[in-house]
């Protein structure tokens, strides 16, 4: 479905990230071969770095970063 969705908005599966709070959201990221951040502050039911996500933030303001630290030349 992530995919589906990512070629819907027009986007490119090689450029997309995916940024979630949940393990199904971890899941489906990998599922799609797409990179992920984990938000430490939304809904789960256990910490998000138990579902080993490619980054962890605590604040929107730290997207940047994240993104930088997954695709550090682009």
């Amino acid at each position: 479905m992530l995919r589906r969705t990512i070629s819907a908005a027009g986007g490119e599966l090689q450029r997309a990230i995916m940024v979630g709070d949940s393990e199904t959201d971890i899941r489906t990221a990998r599922a799609a071969s797409v990179p992920v951040i984990a938000v430490d502050f939304g809904y789960s039911e256990a910490p998000v770095s138990e579902f080993a996500p490619d980054h962890i933030i605590g604040h929107f303001s730290q997207l940047p970063g994240a993104i930088a630290a997954i695709w550090p030349s682009r």
